[in-house]
């Protein structure tokens, strides 16, 4: 009895000891946090009756201490920061506009324009902790120790696999929440934009263009008005030559509609 005890016990302390490893602790750490919290909220749906009424406890202090978790599907992943460093028109918030591009393109690439986002966590941390533990005791636990060097790039490429593995995985998910809506230039003429650089005029601006998922970022040009940002604009044609689009503000627009 006590052999079969030392086994067991045994057993477990290097499976425990498996799991916080080298490069594995990440892994694990992100798995149970996640997963923890996946199953918390599936408690929430799910409440067992007993038959037995328990008493009506009034906790709430008038204060409203939780913040609002809004899980919709359809979330409008915008990865456009709101930086205006520029104090004049000549800086153009250039780089604030292409870190926005960057990062709106990035959560577009691995699908979190679309997937929601625990739904994406869940199964990345359960995707990272299979690769992590089948490449450390598989091929990297005869190649590298445990020392935190390696384990930091070892954790940074078992991450980038998984998040690869995982765009594919979310593929059915991404193309059933949102039907793909196809824009085009003929599409977007007459529509409305918001102003996202510190102004637009004759010689650059970009705007945002809403849909159902990301935004689109388009280039708009005017006449020769000045419009400052946050400000929303009529998309009046396309110019093929400059691919940018010409646009008017939409308070002279109605103004003029009120003229008429």
């Amino acid at each position: 009895m006590s052999l079969i005890y030392l086994a067991q016990t045994h057993w477990s302390d290097r499976f425990i000891e498996h799991l916080f490893v080298g490069p594995m602790w990440p892994a694990t750490m992100l798995a149970l946090f996640v997963w923890a919290f996946v199953l918390i909220s599936l408690l929430g749906f799910f409440s067992i009756d007993l038959g037995v009424d328990s008493p009506e406890i009034d906790l709430d202090p008038g204060l409203d201490l939780a913040p609002d978790i809004d899980l919709d599907p359809t979330i409008d992943v915008d990865g456009n920061l709101d930086v205006d460093t520029s104090v004049d028109a000549s800086g153009h918030d250039a780089h604030a506009d292409m870190f926005g591009g960057l990062a709106a393109a990035t959560l577009k690439a691995v699908h979190l324009d679309r997937v929601p986002l625990m739904i994406w966590l869940a199964t990345f941390s359960l995707l990272f902790w299979v690769i992590s533990y089948l490449l450390w005791f598989e091929f990297d636990v005869e190649r590298y120790s445990p020392i935190w060097l390696h384990s930091i790039a070892l954790t940074i490429r078992n991450a980038v696999i998984a998040v690869v593995c995982t765009r594919f995985l979310t593929t059915p998910l991404h193309r059933l929440l949102v039907p793909p809506v196809q824009y085009h230039t003929e599409t977007l003429v007459g529509d409305c934009a918001t102003v996202e650089t510190s102004e637009v005029n004759e010689q650059f601006g970009r705007a945002r263009y809403a849909t159902n998922a990301a935004p689109l970022l388009i280039d708009i040009r005017t006449t020769g008005e000045v419009i400052p940002k946050g400000s929303n604009v009529r998309i009046l044609r396309y110019n093929a030559h400059t691919k940018t689009y010409l646009v008017q503000s939409e308070i002279e627009n109605d103004d003029l509609l009120v003229g008429k």
